[in-house]
């Protein structure tokens, strides 16, 4: 069965974005990345500025036993800390996307989302260290120990937002269809190994 939905997950300074523009053109989908931060605005009608400065920083558990207590009770959602909403906002938005079909979504555990779609294929794009250092120094146009920093931070906070609301372990192969090393296939190579997966 051909897959409709194709999830992305990455680390950071793997090349995983660039790899999922490049499914989506050859596959002919739609691509949600940044565009998904407005849809996650109007559907918890709140600000893009907000959702997208909050990204996928590490949350605290106070919050995650709050959205657990409005899901259980019914409560009003407004009384939850923005983080919060922002999470019932995005899961109600990639589900919606998830609906439609025929889409590569970036990130914001759109593989845990869309766990009950038998039609996604849910991939992890790794990369070695130094690939990854100097992806981020020549994108991002700095130093060696700003990337580095940088590395670490980003990997930090989406590790840390994925396993705090899934109670799973970003980056993990067990959770995922597939995992690919972009620094050992390439940019290239690694999209036609996924679009090829994807067209069984």
């Amino acid at each position: 069965m051909a897959r409709q939905i194709i999830t992305i997950s990455r680390q950071y300074g793997s090349g995983g974005r660039e790899i999922a523009e490049k499914v989506a053109s050859d596959l002919g989908f739609a691509y949600y990345d940044k565009e998904l931060i407005r849809r996650i605005a109007d559907e918890g009608s709140m600000d893009v500025g907000l959702v997208s400065r909050q990204g996928e920083g590490a949350m605290g558990k106070l919050s995650s036993l709050l959205t657990f207590a409005v899901n259980a009770t019914g409560a009003d959602e407004d009384t939850l800390p923005l983080a919060e909403r922002i999470f019932l906002a995005q899961s109600r938005a990639i589900k919606s996307l998830g609906e439609q079909g025929k889409c590569v979504i970036v990130g914001h555990c759109a593989d845990y989302f869309l766990a009950d779609y038998a039609d996604t294929l849910n991939v992890f794009i790794i990369a070695d260290a130094a690939s990854r250092l100097q992806r981020v120094m020549a994108r991002n146009n700095i130093e060696e120990k700003e990337a580095l920093a940088r590395i670490r931070k980003t990997d930090k906070d989406r590790s840390a937002y994925y396993e705090q609301h899934t109670n799973k372990r970003w980056g993990e192969a067990a959770n995922y269809d597939l995992v690919l090393s972009s620094s050992t296939f390439g940019i290239e190579l690694s999209a036609e190994i996924i679009c090829a997966i994807a067209r069984l």
